[in-house]
């Protein structure tokens, strides 16, 4: 029983400080974020940006009119 204690005690997760059941205390960001209405805020404005800026580069690059030639240099 004393040896399998011994294997085991490495796996089992120790606690780190925090109190328990408060979620977001462990996140890397947390300085700032204490205001739910900020941390709102600021994840709806970065997640748009984020996953729809791809969606209007597509957008613009469809939106181009690649039909027109090339413009010509002129030889001086």
């Amino acid at each position: 029983m004393l040896e399998m204690r011994n294997i085991f005690s490495p796996l089992v997760r120790r606690m780190s400080g925090y109190p328990g059941g408060v979620p977001g205390l462990n996140m890397p960001f947390r300085r700032g974020m204490e205001s739910p209405l900020r941390f709102t805020f600021f994840w709806l404005v970065l997640g748009t940006i984020g996953f729809g800026a791809p969606f209007l580069v597509i957008r613009h690059q469809m939106l181009r009119n690649v039909s027109d030639p090339p413009p010509e240099e002129k030889d001086t």
